[in-house]
């Protein structure tokens, strides 16, 4: 398979986004799940993040991941860690994924395109949709880039290219509007911001080196270009947060799980 950008950036990372795997475990570790509980990670990426919360608590984890050669790196991950019994990849789209598999204990969707299905990127309606493939009570997970103040019209629009963000304030308040609790909120340190897109872009640029003549070499140039030139013109109005929501148990559930 030929690689791509993706397959060689994120390779070794275990979050393919800007934040910490440590803060993401910790976040996971307040759900209170047990083993056994239902996981989907939509868009799982390089898939250190499904292995580390099938290892360290024993979730049933299904990696949702479209790209075959991410897919392949996640079976790779997950049989060199030993949960291959415990994480499944599930190398389709997110809205037939979310049909046929939930609802689902703990939803986790970190920088994923169109998390919800295509189409949606109206940030209450993603929660909205993704509320409703919860179990009650139930939790998400929620990374993804956010503004700071007003950027720049030119970097809105390329950012938008793949995805609609909000800011720190608006991604809380848009789940709250899907009825969702905010259980935690938090900007990720600008030293994961450095260490994420400064590491892809050098892991990018080796392969580079090492590799003029291959076929896919103009490509992942061409991406990796695009990708720094955007993240280090738009650092001062971009960081990620990172956040855990609850999906409160039903009126109705609740009632049908009092005794008689």
């Amino acid at each position: 398979m030929a690689p791509t950008y993706h397959s060689i950036a994120y390779a070794g990372f275990d979050v393919a986004n800007p934040v910490s795997l440590e803060a993401i475990l910790e976040l996971a570790a307040r759900t209170g799940l047990p083993a056994g509980a239902r996981v989907l990670d939509i868009g799982a990426g390089a898939g250190g993040v499904s292995v580390a919360l099938a290892r360290t608590f024993d979730f049933d984890v299904r990696a949702i991941e479209r790209y075959p050669d991410m897919a392949d790196m996640i079976r790779d991950r997950a049989d060199a860690a030993g949960v291959a019994d415990r994480v499944t990849v599930v190398a389709e789209g997110s809205a037939t994924a979310l049909a046929r598999l939930a609802p689902a204990d703990l939803l986790v969707a970190l920088g994923s395109t169109e998390p919800a299905g295509p189409g949606l990127r109206d940030a209450p309606a993603i929660f909205a949709r993704l509320a409703d493939h919860l179990a009650s009570p139930g939790w998400l997970l929620w990374g993804d880039l956010t503004w700071k103040g007003d950027p720049p019209a030119p970097l809105r629009q390329v950012i938008g290219v793949t995805g609609d963000y909000a800011t720190h304030e608006g991604w809380q308040a848009a789940a709250t509007a899907a009825g969702l609790e905010v259980v935690s909120a938090a900007l990720a340190p600008d030293a994961d911001w450095d260490a994420f897109f400064g590491g892809a872009d050098a892991r990018v640029r080796a392969w580079l080196d090492a590799h003029p003549d291959d076929p896919a070499a103009p490509a992942v140039r061409a991406r990796a270009d695009l990708t720094r030139t955007t993240f280090d013109f738009g650092r001062p109005w971009l960081a990620f947060g990172l956040y855990l929501f609850r999906k409160a148990r039903t009126a109705i559930n609740a009632g049908a799980e009092k005794p008689r």
